[in-house]
C-alpha cells in the first residue's frame, strides 16, 4: 500500500511518499512540477538500488527515521521512559488532515503508548514551508532528542553555508563541505546565541547569489537548539533541527518542536533570502502601526551610561531631535539603585535619587520635541545585590554557587510568580508613562539550556503585547545572541550586533540578510574611522 501527499506553490512542490502506512519521506522538493504527474513513478525514480555487504532494503529516511527500522544515521526521536528504558517506536498511519497548502500527519505506535504529529503548512507568497513535530505519551517519558520533520538534503550540492559568530562578530557565514558522517552543532547557551545562528543554506553546485539551486533552512527558537547534517554510509543526506539536546528537564507527556522555516529557491542564494524576509514581515511581524515607517532613534548609553541628569538628558534629547531622530531611548540606569553594573536587576522601580519626580520631567520634554519615548529594560535577569534577590533567592534559574555572568543570575521563567512579578513591574511603567518602546536586553548566557525557561518568556512578552498593542518591543542579548522567527513573533525588531564600526556591521548585515529585511535589524551611527 502506497500513500502520497502533496504541497504545491508557485515556485516549489513537495512530495511525501509512505509505504505499508510508515512514517513518509520526501520524495520531491524542488521546482513546481505539474499536477498530472504521477507521484507512484516519482516514488520508484526515488529509490535506490542496494549495494553489496549491505540490507535487502535501503531504511526510509523519513521525516522522523527510526532505529528501529535499522535507519543508519541519526534518529529523529531519542527517548526513555519512567524507568530508563530506551524506546524504539515503530509508528504506522492514523490519520491524514490534508487541505490546500497544509498537511497534519498523525502516527501512532500503540504498544509505547505515542502519537507523532507532524505538520506542512506551505505559504505560497513567500515561498516558505513551515514545520512541525508534536509527540505525545500515555506515559511520561524523558526525551533527548525530537527533530521538527526531516528534509533531504541535496546530492548535487558540495558545500553548506553556515552561520557563526561571537559578540560584535555575528553572522559569520562559513562554507562547510559535505563529508561522509555527522556535522553537528549545537547552542546550549539558553539563547539562538552569538555562537550558532540557527540557520542554514544548501547551494547546489554552481549556485550563487543570484542564479542556481539552493535550499534555506531557520530554525526559529530562541533557546538552545541543535542542527545536524548528516551524509549517511549509502550517501543519502539529511537536515535535522531540533530543541538542544536534554533541554526538557523532567519528565512530561507532551512535547512540541519549534517551526522550522524551509525553502526551495532555483533563483540563486538570494531566493532563499527573499523568502525569510518576505515571510518574517509578512507573516510572523506585528506592528502597532504597520503603515508607518521605522523610526530613526537615538540611545543615550554611550553619552551617559550610569550618570543621569535631568538637564543633560534634556540637551542630549533636543540635539537628538535637531539631527533628525523620531524616538529617544533612555537606556541603563534609570531604577533601583544602579550606579554601575553590580546592582539592582529585578528592582524595576524608579530611581527616586535621579528622578525625584519619576519620568514624567524627562518623557514631557522628549514628547514636546515629537520624539517618542523609549526605556531599556532587562527583565529576565536579577543581580545578587538587589532587594528582589534578596527577598527571593529561590527564584534564580540552576544552583546557587553558579558562575555568574556580568555579575548577574538569570529569573527562572518557568515560575509563574516571576512572570506576574515581572509582568506587575513592566505595567506599572506602561501604564504610568507614555512609554512607546522597551529595549527587551539578555546580557548573559544561561546556567542551562531549559525549554521553560524560552516558553516562560514568550508567555511574558505575549501578555504584555497583548495589554499594550502600541508598545514596540526590541530583542536585544549582548547585541545578536537572541535573534531568531520565534522572539520575532513578540518583538518588532532586533538589535543586530554591538558593534557600531561600519566595515564590521556591513559584513555583519550581509549575512544576517539571508534571512531578516532591513527593517528590524537596528543599527548605530558609528564613528568616523572604522
Amino acid at each position: 500500500m502506497s500513500q502520497f501527499w502533496r504541497l504545491d506553490g508557485p515556485l516549489q512542490t513537495l512530495i511525501l511518499a509512505a509505504q505499508q502506512e510508515r512514517l513518509p519521506q520526501v520524495i520531491y522538493w524542488g521546482p513546481p512540477l505539474p499536477t498530472s504527474d504521477d507521484c507512484a513513478t516519482l516514488a520508484a525514480a526515488h529509490t535506490m538500488d542496494v549495494t553489496g555487504g549491505m540490507l535487502d532494503a535501503n531504511p526510509e529516511l523519513s521525516i522522523c527515521p527510526e532505529s528501529s527500522q535499522s535507519f543508519p544515521g541519526q534518529p529523529g526521536l531519542m527517548c526513555r521512559d519512567a524507568q530508563g528504558r530506551v524506546l524504539r517506536p515503530k509508528f504506522r498511519f492514523v490519520k491524514d488532515l490534508a487541505k490546500e497548502h497544509s498537511l497534519c500527519l498523525t502516527y501512532a505506535d500503540k504498544d509505547l503508548g505515542l502519537t507523532y504529529e507532524a505538520h506542512f503548512e506551505l505559504t505560497a507568497s513567500s515561498n516558505i514551508l513551515t514545520c512541525w513535530s508534536r509527540l505525545e505519551a500515555t506515559q511520561p517519558l524523558m526525551l533527548h532528542w525530537l527533530a521538527a520533520p526531516v528534509f533531504p538534503a541535496p546530492q548535487l550540492s558540495d558545500s553548506m553555508m553556515s552561520f557563526s559568530g561571537r559578540w560584535i562578530g555575528e553572522f559569520q557565514t562559513h562554507s562547510i563541505p559535505w563529508r561522509p558522517g555527522i556535522h553537528k552543532r549545537e547552542s546550549r547557551t539558553g539563547r539562538s546565541g552569538h555562537e550558532h545562528f540557527p540557520g542554514l543554506i544548501l547551494p547546489e553546485i554552481g549556485a550563487r547569489n543570484t542564479v542556481g539551486r539552493a535550499y534555506g533552512f531557520h530554525y526559529g527558537w530562541s533557546g538552545g537548539h541543535q542542527m545536524i547534517a548528516e551524509e549517511l554510509p549509502d550517501g543519502r543526506r539529511q537536515i535535522q533541527f531540533g530543541h538542544a539536546c536534554d533541554s526538557h528537564n523532567g519528565p512530561a507527556q507532551s512535547f512540541e518542536t519549534a517551526k522550522l522555516y524551509a525553502v526551495f529557491s532555483d533563483r540563486g542564494i538570494n531566493g532563499c533570502g527573499t523568502g525569510f524576509q518576505r515571510h518574517l514581515r509578512d507573516h510572523i511581524l506585528t506592528f502597532p502601526k504597520a503603515s508607518l515607517p521605522r523610526p530613526v532613534h537615538y540611545n543615550c548609553w554611550e553619552a551617559i551610561y550610569f550618570d543621569h541628569d535631568l538637564s543633560s538628558l534634556k540637551d542630549i534629547a533636543t540635539r537628538a531631535k535637531d539631527l533628525g531622530a523620531e524616538r529617544f531611548v533612555l537606556d541603563d540606569g534609570w531604577f533601583g539603585r544602579r550606579d554601575d553594573d553590580n546592582s539592582s536587576l529585578g528592582d524595576w522601580q524608579i530611581d527616586p535619587r535621579k528622578y525625584p519626580s519619576g519620568l514624567d520631567p524627562l518623557i514631557d520634554h522628549i514628547t514636546s520635541l515629537g520624539l517618542q519615548f523609549g526605556l531599556w529594560v532587562e527583565p529576565e535577569m536579577v543581580n545578587p545585590d538587589s532587594n528582589l534577590y534578596r527577598a527571593h533567592p529561590d527564584w534564580i534559574l540552576g544552583q546557587k554557587d553558579q558562575l555568574l555572568g556580568r555579575q548577574q543570575l538569570v529569573l527562572d521563567m518557568a515560575r509563574d510568580e516571576v512572570i506576574a512579578y515581572l509582568y506587575d513591574c513592566i505595567s506599572v511603567l506602561l501604564e504610568t508613562y507614555d512609554i512607546g518602546y522597551l529595549k527587551w536586553d539578555h546580557n548573559r548566557t544561561l546556567p542551562l539550556s531549559d525549554v521553560t525557561q524560552t516558553e516562560g518568556t514568550y508567555a511574558l512578552l505575549a501578555r504584555l503585547r497583548a495589554a499594550f498593542p502600541h508598545v514596540e518591543i526590541e530583542s536585544c542579548a549582548s547585541g545578536g545572541g537572541r535573534i531568531d522567527f520565534g522572539i520575532l513573533q513578540h518583538c518588532q525588531r532586533v538589535w543586530l550586533s554591538d558593534s557600531n564600526d561600519a566595515l564590521e556591521r556591513s559584513r555583519i548585515q550581509h549575512g544576517a540578510a539571508l534571512f531578516l529585511p532591513a527593517l528590524v535589524t537596528g543599527s548605530h551611527v558609528g564613528p568616523r574611522l572604522c
